[in-house]
Order: structure tokens, then sequence, then C-alpha cells
């Protein structure tokens, strides 16, 4: 048993100094083209409201109903900013919640404790130099001149892996009178995902730093709660299924969808994701800096962030990072 320790942690050192080394030293001013897909699939744990649109219905897409059957297929759709959105301030907690536990302080932590999604956004912290940040109050104290942060996080639209017809479902909702509980009419209904839905999503990276992809699969674990109505639905588990690293973005997350529907049955889900990566990984520009991670990679290094604990030194790097990135870019202008 001890043998069979070493081998998997050996395993697991060699994996991370490989990704390691994949990674931007210091966030870069300029965009550069590594990146990095976080494939994942998106599976609905209670109903889940996913629309837009006052009519209170759904999103839906129509599709091919996989790579190989071009017969049309609706799917329910997961917009890219239903998942940015609670992904980014679960992300913004995330860094502040250790930032005030650490009892951290730098040149910018009055900027950094009153930074606020979406109109106060410090440009100094680690949120704003990954998702970006965008100056609207000319005014602002805390810094002279405006710039903005240009993203280095991309989502995607998820299409569900069940077709609409078989994850929709209508909910009634009624009122209660307090005095005598006695039910009254109904107050209408809510067309809502139905739990265990799947959705295939994609995340890229641009550029990221060893620190900053560790934070971004902590957050992608942590956050749960997605779709309107979160305060009494939507609960939603985040499984990451695969991981590319590459000069470019390899493959979509349509395509993630339709490829899967083609291996419904045949294989587990991280074997079925590395085989797709595998494929469109044949189809990219520059094959040398291409690297996917296998099913047995993917399980030890997801094992392996997940144990790396927050310290103090490991979140005052990322803020020290973020806040020599902002203030390189204030120089400059």
């Amino acid at each position: 048993m001890s043998n069979l320790k070493s081998t998997e942690q050996m395993k697991t050192e060699e994996i991370i100094k490989n990704i390691e080394g994949r990674m931007a030293r210091t966030i870069p001013i300029l965009r550069t083209p590594k990146t990095v897909q976080i494939l994942l699939v998106r599976q609905t744990h209670d109903y889940t409201i996913l629309r837009t649109e006052e009519t209170r219905e759904l999103n839906i897409a129509v599709t091919p109903t996989s790579i190989s059957k071009p017969k049309q297929k609706a799917r329910v759709v997961f917009l890219a900013s239903k998942q940015k959105a609670p992904e980014t301030r679960e992300f913004a907690s995330l860094i502040k919640e250790y930032y005030i536990k650490y009892k951290l302080s730098t040149e910018a932590k009055e900027q950094i404790l009153d930074c606020e999604i979406k109109d106060r956004l410090c440009r100094a912290c680690p949120r704003c130099a990954l998702f970006g940040a965008v100056v609207t109050d000319q005014k602002s104290p805390y810094w002279k001149n405006r710039w903005n942060i240009k993203h280095r996080i991309e989502y995607s639209s998820a299409f569900s892996l069940e077709t609409y017809e078989l994850i929709s479902e209508n909910i009634t909702f009624n009122a209660v009178t307090e005095s005598t509980q006695l039910t009254e009419q109904a107050l209408g209904t809510i067309e809502s995902v139905s739990p265990l839905a799947n959705f295939p999503s994609i995340i890229s990276l641009n550029s990221p730093t060893w620190k900053e992809l560790v934070l971004v699969i902590k957050n992608l674990l942590r956050c749960k709660s997605y779709g309107a109505e979160g305060r009494t639905k939507g609960d939603t588990v985040n499984y990451i299924t695969g991981l590319i690293f590459a000069d470019e973005e390899v493959v979509t997350s349509l395509e993630y969808v339709l490829e899967l529907e083609d291996k419904k049955g045949t294989e587990d889900i991280l074997t079925s994701t590395y085989e797709i990566a595998a494929k469109y990984g044949q189809m990219v520009a520059s094959t040398e800096d291409l690297k996917i991670l296998t099913p047995t990679e993917l399980e030890l290094f997801v094992d392996a962030v997940q144990k790396t604990p927050l310290t103090e030194e490991f979140i005052n790097g990322a803020f020290k990072d973020s806040f020599g990135f902002g203030r390189t870019i204030e120089d400059m202008v």
C-alpha cells in the first residue's frame, strides 16, 4: 500500500510540475496564445430556472441530435452569462474572505476591501485581473486614470445533453393565507429544468498563472447555485471532466455535447471526454504545445488541487500578482 501511495504521489508531482511549466509566470499585460480549457458537466440537483426573457420560458436552441445524426433536437440552453455571473461573485467572495482572514495588507487594501461588482471594481484583486474590470465612475477616488482590464476567462453557452421535452417541467406555486394557513388560488407557474439534467460546458482561460488555475478549479467545485430565483432553487454541481492545454481553443461547448450524444452509454464520461479532446486536438494549428490530461491524470490533478491549502502565502502571492499587474498598467497610461 505504501509503494502504491508513493507511486501515485510521484505521478501527481510530475503532472503538477508539467502543468506549472505551461502556466504564465506573471499575469501578462498582453494576452498570449497560452490557453487552458476546462471541460465540465454542470448537473442540476434541484429545479433550476434558466431563462432571460420576460415570457418566463426556458432558453431553448435547436441543434443536430449528434455529430453523426443531423436530425434536429431541441435543447435547453444554459447561457454563458448565467454561468459566469454566479461564478464571478463566488470568486470575489472567496478571495476577499481569505484576504480578511489573513489580515493581509497591500498598497491597495482600501480599494480591495471596497471592491464590488459591478460598479466599484478595484482593478487590484485577483478577480479583477482574471474576470476583467471596467471603470464606470469617472470620479473614482481610487485611481487617477480611467483604464480597464480585459477578461482572461471566457464562457460559452452550454446545451443540455437531454431533450428539452424530457427535462422541462412546469411548477405551480400557490398563495397561502397566514392566519388560516389555507391555500388560495394559484399565483402562476414556473417553467424549470428538472433535477439531474446535464449541461456539458467549457471554460477557457487565457494566459493563466498557476495560482489562477488553482483558484478557478476550486471555485468551480465550490459554486453550487445557478439560475433565476436561486434563493429557493437552482442547486447545480460541477463535475470537471477534462483539461486541455494548447495555444488555442481546441473544442467548443456545442461540439462537446454533440460528440457526447454519440457516446451515450458506451463509456464513462472521463474516457469519452478524453477521446473527444484527442479527436479535436488533431485539428489544432500547433500540436507541439498541445497537452490533454488522461482520465487518470485528471483525477490525480483535481484531487491535488482540492487538497492544495489556500495558505496565507498562497493568497498573498495571488494578490501581489494582481496588484503588480494593475500597477504596471497604471504606470503605462
